[in-house]
């Protein structure tokens, strides 16, 4: 069975001032990610405009403004690389094309998981919604021949003089943005961690479970005050845990060990909390990091500036079964024990906005 829908994370942002902070280079890559470039000739990754001496500066040699979106795409894809292992390619369709822009607030993009599998053969938990490139390295096979694991596009607007928004994008590799730039990289490793499975595909307005069936990213998620995780709530109970403000907690092994550097949005037990305003923020509740941790990870909703740091979203990662060694980890179910059959799925679609100040990434 197999149903699909298109998978992606918007992203906005507001006309304020960015903070930079360092960035590592690239490590030494343990995947496989390949960009598969969806746009036309002398447009987005394509156009031939010239390269942007800023980001020239910053360590992006590309020859055209096209060439320099692709070396900081390919940049980002690396750095995500270096973290996961997997025998099967990832790869992402990309696209820059103009999206809304406006003085205060312009789209800067969305990115996703195109589809979703479960009970495929070397699934760890049955009956259970993985993302595809997730999917795919359990599985060892690619479970949706001809089609791209991840889907994302960037606004071509923003380097558009046409566009009224104040900002424009920076492609430079070093982290470190110019005062009145979007550090491009942290943009796209911050989408990158959704399509990769940062992700649950609930319904937040409904509770309900795609399709009836569990995501492996909801087992990990637990309602602090009851000790019930996602899996075990009703629907109604769903919607409750998702604005119930600094108690809707992750409790993965690999976050708890590796959470100990936070010193807010932690609980004793290394619990960490999840991001769950009330009212909720569509698009951004539950699939995220909260805004009371600090330091800052890259997957908070709030982006308070440059960081080609993927920090605890790596543990997070393991918890929902990416391995980051040589043999694939088998994720732990905490209600469940684990079956496989052939299997599909689907994704689900995810609005996320970036506005105020600082400035906010989803």
């Amino acid at each position: 069975m197999q149903a699909r829908i298109r998978s992606m994370v918007a992203l906005l942002v507001a006309a304020v001032a960015a903070v930079a902070l360092g960035a590592p280079g690239p490590v030494h890559a343990q995947a496989t990610i390949v960009i598969d470039v969806l746009d036309g000739p002398d447009e987005g990754f394509n156009d031939p405009g010239a390269p942007d001496p800023a980001s020239v500066a910053g360590g992006n040699a590309g020859a055209s403004l096209g060439d320099q979106r692709f070396v900081a795409f390919a940049y980002a894809t690396d750095i995500w690389a270096g973290v996961l292992d997997s025998s099967q390619t990832i790869v992402v369709g990309a696209t820059f094309d103009p999206q809304p822009c406006e003085a205060a607030t312009a789209s800067l993009g969305a990115a996703g998981t195109n589809t979703v599998h479960r009970d495929f053969t070397g699934a760890p938990v049955a009956n259970t919604w993985y993302p595809a490139a997730l999917a795919n390295a359990l599985a060892g096979a690619d479970l949706a021949p001809g089609n791209d694991d991840i889907d994302a596009f960037f606004n071509s607007a923003i380097d558009d003089a046409a566009c009224a928004f104040p900002k424009v994008w920076y492609y430079g590799l070093d982290g470190n943005p110019p005062a009145g730039t979007i550090d491009f990289v942290s943009v796209v490793l911050h989408e990158l961690g959704h399509g990769l499975g940062f992700q649950t595909f609930v319904d937040l307005n409904t509770g309900a479970k795609l399709n009836n069936f569990d995501d492996i990213f909801m087992l990990w998620l637990e309602n602090h005050p009851t000790g019930e995780l996602y899996p075990e709530m009703t629907d109604a109970a769903r919607v409750s845990a998702s604005v119930n403000t600094g108690n809707l907690h992750w409790v993965g092994p690999d976050v708890v060990a590796q959470s100990g550097g936070l010193t807010s949005g932690r609980h004793p037990t290394g619990h960490v909390e999840m991001y769950a305003p009330d009212p909720q923020d569509p698009g951004s509740s539950v699939s995220h990091f909260s805004t009371a941790l600090s330091p800052d990870e890259l997957m908070e909703p709030s982006f308070t500036g440059a960081t080609h740091d993927v920090g605890l979203a790596a543990a997070l990662m393991q918890d929902i079964g990416w391995s980051t060694s040589s043999s694939l980890k088998t994720t732990a179910d905490p209600a469940a024990d684990a079956s496989s059959s052939d299997g599909g799925g689907n994704g689900s679609c995810f609005i996320a906005t970036m506005t105020g100040s600082p400035t906010n990434a989803q």
